[in-house]
C-alpha cells in the first residue's frame, strides 16, 4: 500500500474521486464501511446464481423501494399469485424458483403499518423457515433451522435467503451492501450470478470500475458525474441517500490546471443521526397522538358532565353516544318523555368536530303544519302571502353544525319525504325557490314512539326510518337505572337551590326510600320536578317525606301477583283466554297505554304481545 493510500484510509469521512468518465481513482476504507464493501458476516457461502427449484425467502419491508426495483409481477418467479400485493407493501415470502402459480405463501400489509410484527412460517423437508419483519426494531429476519439472518435497515431494504432443495443448505444470503455488489432481490432473482461470502469473498475492487456499477443512479452520483464532465459547481453538506444509506455529501471539482480531470464525493454515514431523528419524529408523534386523545377525553368529560349516572345501563348509552359524537352520522335517539333526549343531543354536538358551530334545536311537534316547511327549510321573499322578505330555515342555520329534531314522528309525510332528500343529498330548496341549497350538517333526531309501529301504521317512511336509524340510543327509562337516582338529585339541587333561593342542601333517607320504591312515570324531568317543589315547601335545609306529593305516598299500581279469580267456572281455554285478556287490560291500564312498558311488566315479547293485541283488539277498545 503507497503512503498517498494510507493518509485516505485514516480519514474519518468515506473519500470516493472518479475520472471525467466516471471511473472510480479512489474509494477509502470508510467508503468501504459505510457502503458494505467489506468482507461480510455469517457463516459464507461460495459464489453461484439461484437455480431452479431453489427455495426463496423474501423480506422486505417496502416492496420496490431498496430491492434492485421489485415489482408484484416479479414475484411469479417463485410461484406467488401478485394479485393482492401492491407497491410499497411490506411483505414476507416463502415460494420456489419455478415453482407453480400459487403454490408461493405470503403475507403483506399496506404502507401505514409501522409497528408491531409480521411473520410467516412453513415446514419444508423437515426444516422449519420462518420470515419476519419487525417494523419497531426495523429488523428483516429470516430463519432457516436454528440459524437467523439478519438485516437492519433505516428506511428501506429487501432483504433475500437462497436455499437448496435437495440439502436445505443455505447457498445465499444477503448483508450490508448488496446494492454496490449487485446483489438485489430482483437481480439475484432473475439469475444473475452473485458473489461468495466468508471464506469464499473475494475482495469486491472497486478501483476502475465505472460509479454507476457501484452505486445506482442517484441525485448525488448525477450531480458527481456531471461535475466530473466540467459543469462548475461545488455542493456541500447535502444530505441524501446512496444505497440506501443515509449520508451528508460535498461535491467538488478536480482540475489540473484549467482542465477539469473528474471529481470528489466525500460522505459521513448518518444513518445514527437519521435513526435518533426518526426516533424523535416518531416521539413527537406519539406524543400528539396522546395530546390528541388527551384533548378529545376532556373535551368529552366536559361535554357529557351532565349526564349523570353510574349504572351499567346509563355508562352503556354514554360510551354509544360517545362514539357516535366522533363520526358525522345521522344519530335516533328513543326513550319515553323525560329520559333526557335533548341532553344528549347536545353533548354529542359539544363534542363532536362540529361543537365550534350551531346546534340548531327544532321541536317538530310545536310548529303548526303549515308552517313548519318554512320553519325548516326557509322561503323566498313573496313565496306566500305575508313572505315580505327571504327567510333562513333552520337546516340552512345549521349548516357547519347540527341539527337536532326532537319528535320526528310529528313530521307530515310530505315533509318526511323533503327530509329524506336532505339526507341522501345534503341539499334542500326554500318554499318558493328554484336553486338547491347546500348544508355540511349533521342529523340527530329523536322520539318518544315505537318507529317501527309508526313504519307499519303507515305513519311514518320506512325509507326515512332507516335513514336515520344509523346509529340509535336507546335512553333507558329512570325505573330501570334507579341506582342513579341519588346522583341525579346531587346534581339537581345546586340548581334548583339558585333557582329558588332555598336552602335544602340534602335529602333526607326517608325521602331517598320513598324515590326508589316510585316508578317515576315522567323520568328525570319529574324527579327535578318533584325535587324543585319539595324544595319550595322545605322549611331547613334537609328535604323530608312531608314535603313531597302525595303521588309518591300512595301505592304504586301493579299487577297482582295472586291467583285469578274465576268468575264462572267454564272450559279451561275461555279461563285462560279472559286471564290473559285482564293481565293486558290491567298492563296498559298501569302504564296509561304506553305497550313498551306494559310488553315489560308482562314479560312478553314484541311479537307475541302485539299478536295478542290484534286477537284481542275488539275487546281493547
Amino acid at each position: 500500500m503507497n503512503p498517498k493510500t494510507e493518509i485516505i484510509d485514516i480519514i474519518d469521512e468515506g473519500i470516493i474521486t472518479i475520472d471525467s468518465r466516471g471511473y472510480i481513482t479512489i474509494y477509502n476504507k470508510m467508503a468501504r464501511d459505510i457502503f458494505g464493501i467489506t468482507p461480510a458476516h455469517g457463516p459464507g457461502h461460495p459464489n453461484g446464481r439461484i437455480a431452479e427449484g431453489d427455495i426463496v425467502v423474501i423480506s422486505d419491508n417496502i416492496l420496490g423501494a431498496d430491492d434492485g426495483g421489485l415489482k408484484p409481477k416479479d414475484l411469479k418467479m417463485i410461484g406467488i399469485d401478485p394479485s393482492g400485493i401492491n407497491e410499497g407493501d411490506a411483505i414476507i415470502a416463502i415460494g420456489q424458483k419455478g415453482g407453480p402459480f400459487g403454490s408461493g405463501i405470503y403475507k403483506n400489509v399496506g404502507k401505514d403499518f409501522t409497528e408491531g410484527e409480521l411473520s410467516l412460517e412453513k415446514i419444508i423437508n423437515g426444516v422449519s423457515i420462518r420470515a419476519m419483519i419487525n417494523f419497531d426494531s426495523k429488523l428483516l429476519r429470516v430463519r432457516v433451522g436454528k440459524r437467523d439472518f439478519d438485516y437492519v435497515y433505516l428506511w428501506s431494504a429487501g432483504h433475500l435467503v437462497l436455499i437448496d432443495e435437495k440439502t436445505m443448505e443455505v447457498k445465499f444470503y444477503q448483508t450490508k451492501g448488496y446494492t454496490a455488489r449487485g446483489e438485489d432481490t430482483k437481480t439475484v432473482l432473475r439469475g444473475e450470478p452473485y458473489r461468495g461470502k466468508g471464506i469464499y469473498e473475494k475482495v469486491i475492487e472497486v478501483e476502475n470500475v465505472h460509479i454507476s456499477e457501484i452505486h445506482p443512479d442517484s441525485d448525488i452520483i448525477i450531480g458527481l458525474m456531471e461535475v466530473a464532465q466540467g459543469e462548475d459547481r461545488t455542493v456541500r453538506g447535502l444530505e441524501s441517500s446512496i444505497n440506501g444509506i443515509p449520508v451528508r455529501c460535498s461535491i467538488e471539482p478536480l482540475n489540473d490546471g484549467d482542465t477539469r480531470i473528474g471529481a470528489l464525493l466525500k460522505v459521513t454515514d448518518i444513518t445514527e443521526i437519521k435513526a435518533l431523528w426518526h426516533e424523535r419524529e416518531k416521539a413527537l408523534t406519539t406524543l400528539e397522538s396522546l395530546e390528541k386523545k388527551l384533548e378529545t377525553y376532556h373535551i368529552q368529560q366536559e361535554a357529557f358532565k351532565n349526564l349523570i349516572g353510574n349504572s351499567e345501563k346509563m355508562r352503556t348509552v354514554v360510551e354509544i353516544a360517545k362514539r357516535a359524537a366522533d363520526t358525522s352520522s345521522t344519530v335516533l335517539l328513543l326513550g319515553e318523555s323525560g329520559t333526557g333526549k335533548g341532553v344528549f343531543a347536545e353533548a354529542i354536538h359539544r363534542a363532536s368536530p362540529r361543537r365550534d358551530n350551531p346546534l340548531v334545536y327544532v321541536n317538530c311537534a310545536s310548529i303548526p303544519e303549515t308552517l313548519i316547511e318554512s320553519e325548516l327549510f326557509g322561503h323566498e321573499k313573496g313565496a306566500f302571502t305575508g313572505a315580505i322578505l327571504e327567510k333562513k330555515g333552520k337546516f340552512e342555520l345549521a349548516d357547519g353544525g347540527t341539527i337536532f329534531l326532537d319528535e320526528i314522528v310529528e313530521l307530515p309525510l310530505t315533509l318526511q319525504a323533503k327530509l329524506l332528500h336532505v339526507l341522501q343529498n345534503r341539499s334542500f330548496t326554500r318554499v318558493g325557490g328554484v336553486q338547491p341549497i347546500h348544508v355540511n350538517i349533521r342529523i340527530i333526531t329523536a322520539t318518544n314512539r315505537d318507529l317501527e309501529i309508526m313504519v307499519s301504521q303507515g305513519r311514518f317512511r320506512e325509507d326515512l326510518f332507516y335513514r336515520i336509524n344509523v346509529i340509535s340510543i336507546l335512553l333507558p327509562p329512570l325505573r330501570e337505572r334507579k341506582e342513579d337516582i341519588y346522583l341525579l338529585a346531587k346534581h339537581m339541587l345546586p340548581q334548583i337551590r339558585e333557582k329558588t333561593g332555598k336552602s335544602c342542601m340534602e335529602i333526607s333517607e326517608d325521602v331517598l326510600n320513598i324515590f326508589f320504591r316510585y316508578d317515576w312515570p315522567g323520568n328525570i324531568r319529574e324527579l327535578e320536578n318533584v325535587l324543585e317543589r319539595a324544595a319550595i315547601m322545605a322549611n331547613g335545609e334537609i328535604i323530608l317525606p312531608s314535603h313531597l306529593p302525595g303521588c309518591l305516598h300512595k301505592k304504586q299500581p301493579g299487577i297482582s301477583t295472586g291467583m285469578v279469580e274465576v268468575k264462572n267456572p267454564g272450559p279451561l281455554r275461555d279461563i285462560l283466554r279472559e286471564a290473559e285478556l285482564g293481565a293486558i287490560k290491567k298492563a296498559l291500564e298501569v302504564t296509561k297505554g304506553n305497550r313498551t312498558r306494559a310488553m315489560e311488566i308482562l314479560g312478553m315479547g314484541k311479537t307475541n304481545f302485539y299478536k295478542k293485541l290484534k286477537q284481542y283488539k275488539e275487546y281493547l277498545v
